[in-house]
């Protein structure tokens, strides 16, 4: 990511392409992917962050569409079904 003078970021790009959860690969590209399926999602970046039990921790930043509200658990209710 960039920030910009006023303080604003602009992703550039992922620094790798492969989340590894507790020995799992994860291709953060199939999330995204499946993500942008739901009609709320305007974009969505998927990246791997920190976790002390399984090494990395999948983190998506989503941005929705105007006029569009959707909580946490919405979200996961998709991707669970």
């Amino acid at each position: 990511a960039c920030r910009d003078r006023d303080g604003n970021y602009r992703i550039t790009g992922r620094l790798k392409d492969m989340i590894i959860r507790g020995g799992e690969n994860i291709y953060p590209k199939e999330i995204e992917e499946f993500i942008f399926t739901h009609p709320k999602v305007q974009d969505v970046q998927v990246i791997g962050v920190p976790d002390k039990r399984y090494g990395e921790e999948i983190m998506a930043c989503i941005i929705l569409k105007e006029g569009q509200q959707m909580t946490a658990e919405e979200m996961r209710g998709y991707l669970a079904d």
